[in-house]
């Protein structure tokens, strides 16, 4: 499969340009020093609301859909109509740190689907986008090129997010088990990076405990147009009302994953 900017819908190029401009304004780094703490270990810098809103401002100069925020919120449409979700910076602990593992994330839900979405992928500096049915793909200076999952990096990232008590409990079980299974690479990059990171083949697995599709709806679609198979944590289809994700590049390792997230629930039990 080959495609070209015009073959992409008016949304999908939206997105990706939304994004292209809010991860120029993350990488510029203004305000990365104004901290404020949002309860716990959760922060938020000014880079982050100034991201959200430069890409609030690129939507809503480009459609009329209303944008659901991490930062300045939003309400989903009660008729159904379509809507954007729009985390500004996902691993802001990372960004605030001077470290470049972190994603602006942009994905459009239209019948409670996400339907379109665009990452910025800070370490590589560039975007990815995927549209439903049409593939994931990273949009290159000329024509885009495709992305595809793989196994072979034998990596897996596991992220606890804002997981509390039993779900906390229960990552926990499942990063002993994991270690203890010596199967793979285990590693934590604290963002959501890590879904276009699987898109592109870079890492085998990401299994998340506590995110919404806000913070990983994009990503997750990357990983099924790029050929990877998604669920929720006990092996249920993954939804834009899930709250955790199991991500693999091949069916037989996600069968792996969601095994070990079972088994680690029922020695809790």
């Amino acid at each position: 499969m080959t495609r070209t900017r015009d073959d992409l819908r008016a949304d999908t190029r939206l997105a990706i340009e939304a994004v292209r401009r809010g991860l120029e304004h993350a990488r510029a780094g203004d305000g990365v020093e104004e901290v404020t703490s949002k309860g716990g270990r959760d922060i938020v810098t000014a880079t982050d609301v100034a991201v959200e809103d430069v890409i609030r401002r690129v939507v809503g100069e480009g459609s009329r859909r209303p944008v659901v925020g991490e930062e300045r919120g939003g309400d989903v449409p009660s008729d159904g109509s379509p809507y954007w979700l729009v985390d500004p910076i996902c691993g802001t602990r990372n960004f605030a740190s001077g470290i470049p593992l972190y994603a602006v994330n942009l994905a459009l839900v239209e019948d409670g689907r996400i339907t379109a979405a665009a990452v910025g992928d800070a370490s590589r500096d560039e975007v990815v986008f995927a549209e439903r049915g049409g593939g994931a793909w990273v949009a290159a200076d000329h024509e885009p090129r495709p992305l595809a999952t793989g196994a072979h990096s034998q990596t897996i990232i596991v992220q606890t997010g804002h997981a509390t008590g039993a779900r906390r409990e229960h990552a926990a079980r499942f990063v002993d088990d994991v270690v203890r299974a010596d199967r793979w690479d285990v590693r934590n990059l604290g963002s959501s990076l890590a879904l276009p990171y699987l898109a592109a083949g870079r890492v085998a697995g990401y299994v998340q405990f506590s995110a919404s599709s806000l913070h990983v709806g994009a990503g997750a679609m990357l990983v099924a147009e790029a050929g990877g198979t998604i669920s929720e944590l006990g092996g249920g289809p993954w939804t834009v009302a899930s709250d955790s994700l199991i991500a693999a590049a091949d069916p037989a390792l996600h069968h792996d994953l969601v095994e070990l997230a079972r088994a680690a629930a029922r020695e809790l039990a």
